[in-house]
Order: structure tokens, then sequence, then C-alpha cells
């Protein structure tokens, strides 16, 4: 009988060969130039631990800042009047001539002080009309050289 091509394919062993080769690379064995002594970090790395780091020490300060105990004591500015150069109040007395030149006088709310205020040409009038006495008023003033010169004054 004569042997076909088939027949000398065949396998003498029952072992199965793999698919896959071998890589013919060679694996790298670290030396002591390649060895890293220590930890080293990526700039990435170094980013992420300082945000950490900030993120730590934020809410360490938050909470030092909430466990202080709250005393709040009211501050009053201005010697207690609503703003550095305005005084809001009831009007007591007005002596305006006719140019516009003349006094207001007002005792404030928050005080219970009289001020006297000096107007003239120059003063504005929102409600344009002098006040009258017994209206509230919120006058602006300027300190010139001690006299407290209305600048706008403001009828409520």
């Amino acid at each position: 009988m004569a042997r076909t091509k088939r027949a000398s394919k065949r396998r003498t062993s029952t072992r199965r060969t793999s698919t896959k080769r071998k890589s013919t690379r060679r694996t790298k064995k670290s030396t002591s130039r390649t060895r890293s002594k220590g930890l080293r970090l990526t700039r990435k790395s170094q980013k992420q631990i300082l945000i950490a780091v900030a993120v730590v020490v934020g809410l360490l300060v938050l909470i030092a800042l909430l466990q202080q105990g709250r005393n709040y004591v009211q501050v009053r500015y201005y010697g207690g009047e609503v703003a550095r150069n305005a005084v809001y109040g009831k009007v007591t007395s007005v002596a305006i001539g006719a140019l516009g030149r003349g006094t207001i006088h007002v005792q404030s709310f928050n005080t219970g002080k009289i001020y006297t205020f000096y107007t003239g040409v120059r003063t504005d009038y929102n409600i344009r009309r002098y006040p009258y006495a017994g209206d509230r008023a919120k006058v602006y003033y300027v300190n010139d050289q001690g006299y407290l010169k209305a600048t706008y004054v403001r009828i409520r």
C-alpha cells in the first residue's frame, strides 16, 4: 500500500504544540543603575499629593474657625449714626431764607442728638421742597471746619 501525503503529516507525539511563540526578546534584569533607590514621583502624582495636602489644611483651618466662640458685639460705627456723613431723624426746626440759605435742625433717631445743618444754594432736596418741622429726613452732609453743611436732604 502506498503512503499518501496525508499520512506523512500525522503527528508523532500526543503532546500538542502551542500556537503562541515564545518571545525572542530577553527579559531585562534590574541592575543597580535601573533600580529605583527611593520613591520616585511623577509630576502628576506630585500635583495630586499637593492638592490633597491643601484640602486637608483647608479643612483644619475651617474647623479651627468654627470652633471659636460666637461672641458677637454689635459695633456702632460713626457715633451710632446711619453712615459716615449721614443722619436720619426728625426735623425739629427749619430756618431757610429766600435764597435757600439757612439752617435745619434734625434730631437723630439712633442717638437722640440734635444736629444743626447749614443749607445753601448747593443743597439738593429729594421731593423738591424744603422740609417742614416734624418731617422725617435723611441728611447727607460735609464737615467744613466744624460747620455741618447739608449737601443732600431726602425727605421721607
